[in-house]
């Protein structure tokens, strides 16, 4: 008997692992502290605050990259880059109504762009909130990292977080 993966892709489920801080020490224009706290067995939120010394503005440049994790070990980076410019709203558009509950978790002020400088502060929403985005909902089976950065025009990129999330799909063999 010879079993043989039918498909690789499929719709999945993310599941958020970890969210590390990037460079806390340096003295970037904004700077994240981010952490998921257990609020019971089947909730988990993202907590923490994002200080920005600049609005959230289109002058400014987004730099997503996924990185997959390789069967022979180690990370592997752009599985998915999106580089854009207008970073506040291709960011909004890719979001989507993770967007609005961001901004709604962390007090924002509006939910258009540009978001003005400041301290933004949440005290917890649940992760389940964060999967309503526009992006692909079929991809490939795997533990996925995405690093994201910023750059202000004329200026080297800022690393703002670094989130490690797993993609579960239903895989389908048959046999043979």
């Amino acid at each position: 008997m010879v079993v043989i993966q039918k498909l690789i892709t499929g719709e999945y489920r993310v599941i958020f692992d970890r969210v590390y801080p990037c460079e806390p020490t340096k003295n970037h224009s904004i700077k994240c502290n981010l952490y998921f706290s257990k609020k019971t067995s089947s909730i988990t939120e993202l907590k923490g605050n994002i200080t920005s010394m600049i609005p959230l503005d289109d002058t400014l440049t987004l730099d997503v990259n996924v990185a997959s994790w390789s069967l022979t070990g180690g990370w592997k980076p752009n599985s998915i880059v999106y580089i854009t410019k207008n970073a506040c709203t291709n960011m909004k558009n890719v979001l989507g109504n993770v967007w609005y509950s961001l901004i709604k978790a962390f007090n924002g002020p509006i939910t258009s762009c540009p978001l003005p400088a400041g301290t933004y502060i949440t005290s917890g929403v649940d992760l389940k909130e964060l999967e309503d985005y526009n992006a692909p909902k079929v991809y490939f089976y795997g533990k996925y990292k995405l690093l994201m950065k910023i750059k202000i025009t004329g200026k080297k990129y800022l690393k703002i977080s670094l989130l490690l999330l797993k993609l579960y799909i239903e895989i389908f063999f048959f046999y043979i």
